[in-house]
C-alpha cells in the first residue's frame, strides 16, 4: 500500500508546475459523451447496452503552457444487470443510478509549450494530454435484488465515494481561442458499493466507471509574454 501511495504521489507531482508561469491562460471545455460502469454486475466485461449519455464541463488554468489545474464536473447515468451474464443470472441483481462527480485534476499537455513562442506569437497545435486527480462521486443507486433476502438488501450504503480519475485525450486548435478534442478516462473508486452490491459480490474488488466523449473548448487569455521561461 505504501508503494502504491508513493507511485500515485509521483504521478501527481509530474502534473504540477514549478514556478516560471510564462504561458498562463484559462480554458473552458464541454464534453458530451457516454459513461459506463464496471463492477460486480458487469464482470467479466462491459455490455454496450449499459453505456449511457453523460456530460462533462471543466475550467482549467494553464501554467507554462503544458501544465494545468482543472476543476471538473461530470454527470450521467450508470447501470448494471446480472441477467446480461450467464455467471451472474443466479443472483439476479440489477441497478441504475444518477452519478455526479466533482473533481480537481492535473493536466499535462504534451505540446503545450509550442502553442506560443518566446515572443508570444501563437502557433496552431494538435497535442495529446494526460489527466489525473482526485474526485468525490455521488451516486445513490436504485437496486432490484433477485433474492429479497440478499444480504446487501438490508445494508444502507453511503452515497458518496472517493475516486481517482485517470485518462487522456487529444485536442486540436481551430484558432487561437477555439479547439476540438476527444477524451477518455477511468474513475477508480475506493469503494465496492457504487452498485449497491458488495457482500453478495466480490467484496475484494472495488467498482469503477469510465467516461469518453468529444469536446469543444474555448481559450480565454492570450499568452502572457515573458522574456525568459524558467525550465525544470
Amino acid at each position: 500500500m505504501q508503494s502504491m501511495n508513493r507511485s500515485l504521489a509521483c504521478l501527481l507531482l509530474a502534473f504540477l508546475p514549478i514556478f516560471g508561469f510564462s504561458q498562463n491562460y484559462w480554458e473552458v471545455n464541454v464534453t458530451p459523451g457516454v459513461m459506463a460502469y464496471y463492477g460486480d454486475l458487469t464482470v467479466p466485461d462491459i455490455k454496450f447496452r449499459e453505456a449511457h449519455f453523460a456530460g462533462q464541463l471543466n475550467l482549467k488554468r494553464y501554467f507554462k503552457g503544458e501544465h494545468a489545474i482543472r476543476v471538473n464536473v461530470l454527470h450521467g447515468t450508470i447501470s448494471g444487470d446480472d441477467n446480461n451474464f450467464d455467471r451472474n443470472r443466479g443472483r439476479g441483481n440489477k441497478f441504475t443510478g444518477q452519478l455526479s462527480e466533482f473533481s480537481i485534476m492535473g493536466e499535462l499537455d504534451m505540446k503545450g509549450r509550442k502553442r506560443y513562442n518566446k515572443k508570444g506569437d501563437y502557433n496552431k497545435v494538435g497535442s495529446f494530454y494526460l489527466v489525473m486527480g482526485f474526485a468525490g462521486t455521488y451516486c445513490k443507486p436504485e437496486v432490484s435484488y433477485g433474492n429479497p433476502e440478499n444480504q446487501d438488501a438490508s445494508i444502507s450504503y453511503p452515497a458518496w465515494h472517493f475516486a481517482v480519475p485517470i485518462g487522456g485525450g487529444f485536442k486540436f486548435d481551430l484558432n487561437e481561442h477555439l479547439f476540438l478534442g476527444a477524451e477518455f478516462g477511468m474513475r477508480l473508486t475506493l469503494s465496492d458499493y457504487l452498485d449497491g452490491t458488495q457482500e453478495s459480490g466480490n467484496a475484494f474488488k472495488n467498482d469503477a466507471y469510465g467516461f469518453g466523449g468529444v469536446s469543444l473548448g474555448y481559450r480565454f487569455d492570450k499568452h502572457m509574454k515573458s522574456s525568459r521561461v524558467q525550465s525544470f
